[in-house]
């Protein structure tokens, strides 16, 4: 026989449903939060919540803080493990690790530390470990294994052990113990430690109980009983459970309630037990721990246990109302159908028919649901008919008997099964309906009914032997026979013409009305004119429930509604109806949608899932306080976005950051998510609509004024308290009153300015009258001397182009006169060379060479020169001084050729002036034209008129 583990759990016997209201009927939802999720060590050493709500786990890599959806870490300032954190009543958080301890305090949404262990000499502290802080009124104690560190009025004061290590102190209330090893357990005062008990060593957790004495929990030995005396006895409620609890080695413990504790072990996780030594759960790795090394535990405000593991941190929901069987190692496959009969459960899944015994007595067992050979395939409906369960089944009909089934009938799948009295009952199936008659103790098949083409989804008894009948696309009245061996099929409706384009149907007698669910709402039919009608009341009262493709009674006018894997609780009332759309919530993901189902049991609901069984225990459903959200702070859109700032009633954000996005969380412990609404008032006036983002943007934000506001809201409709902060959005810098201030001022000077212009003005008209006339008579005056000066520059103009006319006529004269020396002087030379002496003879070489030189300084002296450029630069505006500064590379002879260019000279008269040639000028002009590098088709007489 295969064994399939869904849980490793207790089943006990139900000692009485109000004993208690933690459920021992499967385990409870569990939360696993992995390293790589919080982003620290493995080991959690230590586990406390604060008034807000807030979780902190002394972490190996430092302190973990968690809200419901944010872990942050804050290492302590060595960076050594952490091994104990504790809350003090003013919400200082004290931490304590390796050769450390100190404290944390909350400031502008930050944690600062302040590390108390400085008041200690630093070989005082060496390989010292703090492994439990106590929170005393006035003092707090640090407890290492070799010392006790006690703070108070801000000093340490140290007791020893007197030669004897500690192991563990305990606190209940303001009494505290400490174990001494070998000397046992001790009274401990801020100021003394006094021997106790040495029946017991090795104490790992001391309880309190109902009668005022103490629940003690050791390593190796198991649980003890502890008067107030100090006397300890033995707890023998249970001695198969205490022996499970020694082999497992109890390393924790808390109390849960009155009745309940649970203890966190070294081997084997998490056992929790009630005051008459029954074992209510048993929570390991294979039912959803991550690890059952227990290293810590603490009790959330929501009833949650909070288990710090030697690997990861589990948040376990023991207070809710659901628990599970988990399908952990998908053996069984999705559950169609649940039935409780003869104290054995019976599971119909996908993969056949499988089946575990109830209510056993044994105080730890394995709910282990076993195989029935023969079943294998989809089962899809278990039904108690004349005590007798049916199995319909892919391959026919079975009657289940215990751990065998035997098959009643071979038509295949009889997924709907109607009791029409105690000895017929009416099958739907693949192909058709089947009628049984109950015979000898023993259901046998009677008749079957061929509808070719047509499966049944649903049976609905109308009246006498009268059945509406649901096909794929559409419905049927029939009418059977006494015997139910013939049919009669009295009405036939289509989806298509007589519904409004429905695609599915399923009914359902409420208060004695047959009810028709389709996917467009609920339908009543009209007897008097043949009809579907749409029930427009309850339509509007049920919402999206009004199209239900699941519905069943679970008690007296109680009702359970489904949906695309989603259900409802309805409970119909004469004046009213009342809808629970929100328990379910935490299920709706592991629910196969279209096959939904739930078995009610005693006062639990059993949930078929795609990965085992959900139970909700009627009883155990309580409203939890929701935890009034906190403002964590607020960024700036569009900036740095890692940049969180704290919320105050001061705050005073900047005109020009007016983008904001405000931050909050509920912390809020639950399979379920809360929703938040907000209001800013000064911005809007109305609560937003509900939604489970934990921040809110908002733009363009006015200056002024502002109050947020946000509550949290859960599954079941229930509010939060409000959370409410007011900030000022600063007025941009011209509203400033710096600003108004300096606009005053110069209003004040404007008007003293403005005044005084006025008063200048009227001075400055009068003054301007005057000044217009004399300015009128002094232009008349003006006009007058301009025009006489035109007269006069037109004269003086006159005159000086006459002198410079007169002056270029004496130029051209003396440059005549030059020509016509060097002239005369040439013709006298050639004169010479002719001339003989009286003898006939020519004048010798020697004397024609004197002449000819007195006649060739004659022609180059540069007093003829000088007297021109003297005489041509008066008439030229120095002219060869703007030569020589734009041009420095010309020469003296290149001068005297710009000079005759200028005065535009021919080429014959200036070859003569110079005593060159005529090609000699035509080649000096040349070299002229390329030093003032001129373009080729400028001349170069214009250019020089032009200097």
């Amino acid at each position: 026989m295969r064994h399939i583990y869904i849980l490793i759990a207790v089943l006990l016997f139900f000692y009485t449903a109000n004993a208690q209201s933690l459920s021992s009927i499967g385990s409870p939802y569990i939360q696993n939060y992995s390293k790589s999720q919080y982003k620290a060590g493995n080991q959690n050493w230590s586990i406390s919540q604060d008034k807000d709500g807030l979780i902190y786990t002394a972490n190996n890599e430092g302190l973990l803080v968690f809200d419901g959806a944010n872990w942050e870490l804050y290492p302590l300032s060595n960076k050594k493990h952490l091994r104990s954190v504790a809350l003090a009543p003013n919400g200082d958080i004290y931490v304590g690790g390796k050769e450390e301890f100190g404290f944390f305090q909350k400031k502008d949404g930050k944690f600062l530390y302040h590390r108390i262990s400085d008041h200690v000499k630093p070989s005082l502290l060496e390989n010292d470990e703090i492994w439990k802080i106590l929170i005393l009124k006035d003092a707090i104690i640090f407890q290492a294994f070799s010392k006790l560190y006690i703070y108070k009025n801000n000093k340490i004061e140290i007791q020893y052990g007197n030669g004897e290590p500690f192991l563990f102190a305990h606190q209940v209330g303001t009494n505290l113990w400490i174990e001494k090893i070998p000397s046992g357990l001790q009274k401990l005062t801020p100021t003394s430690i006094v021997p106790l008990s040495d029946q017991i060593n090795n104490i790992m957790t001391i309880l309190p109980t109902a009668e005022n004495n103490y629940l003690v929990g050791t390593a190796k030995e198991g649980l003890f009983l502890m008067n107030n005396d100090g006397t300890i006895h033995k707890w023998n409620l249970n001695p198969q459970l205490d022996a499970i609890l020694k082999e497992a080695q109890i390393n924790n413990g808390i109390k849960i309630s009155e009745q309940i504790y649970a203890f966190g072990t070294i081997k084997n996780g998490i056992f929790i037990l009630d005051t008459k030594g029954q074992l209510l759960q048993h929570l390991h790795k294979r039912n959803g721990l991550q690890n059952n090394t227990v290293l810590s535990m603490t009790l959330d405000q929501q009833g949650n246990i909070w288990a710090g593991l030697d690997n990861g941190i589990d948040r376990i929901e023991i207070n809710a109302p659901f628990y599970y069987y988990k399908d952990i190692f998908g053996e069984i496959g999705t559950v169609y159908t649940i039935k409780i009969f003869q104290d054995h459960i019976y599971v119909g899944t996908n993969q056949g028919l499988f089946y575990a015994p109830w209510r056993l007595q044994a105080n730890i067992n394995n709910f282990d649901l076993q195989f029935i050979p023969g079943s294998q395939g989809q089962v899809w409906t278990l039904e108690i008919l004349n005590n007798q369960l049916i199995c319909g089944h892919n391959d026919g009909t079975f009657a289940v008997e215990g751990n065998k089934v035997r098959k009643i009938s071979d038509w295949t799948g009889g997924w709907i099964n109607k009791q029409h009295s105690p000895s017929i009952f009416i099958q739907g199936n693949y192909t058709g309906l089947a009628t049984f008659l109950f015979q000898e103790n023993n259901w046998v098949l009677n008749h079957k009914f061929q509808l070719p083409k047509e499966a049944i989804f649903d049976l609905l008894g109308k009246e006498k032997n009268q059945y509406w009948v649901v096909l794929n696309k559409g419905l049927l009245l029939v009418d059977f026979s006494s015997t139910f061996k013939t049919m009669q099929v009295l009405k036939t409706f289509r989806f298509a013409t007589d519904f409004p384009s429905i695609q599915r149907l399923k009914t359902i007698s409420i208060e004695g009305n047959n009810m028709f669910i389709t996917d467009k709402g609920i339908f009543l039919y009209d007897n008097v004119l043949s009809k579907f009608n749409a029930y427009t009341e309850l339509n509007k009262s049920l919402g999206d429930f009004s199209k239900s493709n699941y519905v069943k009674q679970i008690d007296k006018n109680k009702y359970i509604f489904a949906r695309n894997g989603k259900f409802a609780q309805v409970y119909f009332d004469k004046s009213k109806i009342q809808i629970d759309s929100s328990s379910f919530n935490a299920i709706g993901n592991s629910v196969m949608k279209s096959y939904e189902n739930v078995e009610p049991y005693e006062h639990n609901l059993f949930f078929g899932l795609d990965n085992g069984i959900a139970v909700f225990n009627l009883n155990n459903y309580k409203k939890n306080p929701i935890t009034k959200p906190l403002i964590k702070g607020y960024r700036y859109l569009n900036a740095n976005q890692d940049s969180l700032y704290h919320l105050y009633a001061t705050t005073k954000i900047p005109n020009n950051k007016n983008n904001i996005r405000i931050h909050f969380i509920s912390p809020w412990y639950a399979s379920t998510a809360l929703k938040y609404q907000y209001i800013l008032e000064g911005y809007n006036s109305e609560w937003s609509s509900s939604s489970e983002t934990p921040y809110v943007d908002f733009t363009n934000l006015e200056w002024g004024n502002y109050t947020f506001k946000v509550r949290a809201i859960s599954d079941n409709g229930e509010y939060s308290e409000v959370t409410a902060i007011t900030f000022k959005l600063q007025a941009p810098w011209y509203l400033s009153w710096q600003a108004l201030l300096i606009y005053g001022l110069i209003a004040g000077i404007a008007y003293y300015i403005g005044r005084k212009m006025i008063v200048a003005k009227i001075a400055r008209d009068k003054q301007r009258i005057r000044d217009e006339f004399q300015l009128q008579q002094e232009e008349l005056l003006r006009k007058e001397a301009e025009e006489n000066e035109k007269k006069l520059m037109a004269l003086k103009n006159e005159q000086l182009s006459q002198e410079l006319e007169l002056k270029n006529r004496e130029l051209a004269n003396a440059a005549t006169n030059i020509i016509y020396k060097n002239e005369l002087l040439d013709n006298l030379h050639q004169e010479l060379l002719k001339l003989r002496d009286k003898n006939g003879k020519a004048l010798s070489n020697e004397q024609l060479q004197k002449i000819n030189t007195l006649i060739n300084n004659a022609k180059s002296d540069d007093r003829d020169w000088d007297l021109f450029e003297k005489s041509f630069n008066e008439s030229h505006e120095n002219f060869f001084k703007k030569l020589k500064v734009n041009y420095p590379s010309l020469s003296p002879n290149d001068l005297k050729l710009c000079a005759y260019l200028r005065l535009n000279m021919s080429s014959k008269d200036i070859a003569s002036l110079i005593n060159i040639s005529i090609r000699g000028v035509e080649i000096r002009r040349y070299r002229l034209r390329k030093k003032f590098n001129l373009a080729t088709d400028k001349n170069l007489n214009e250019f020089l008129m032009e200097l």
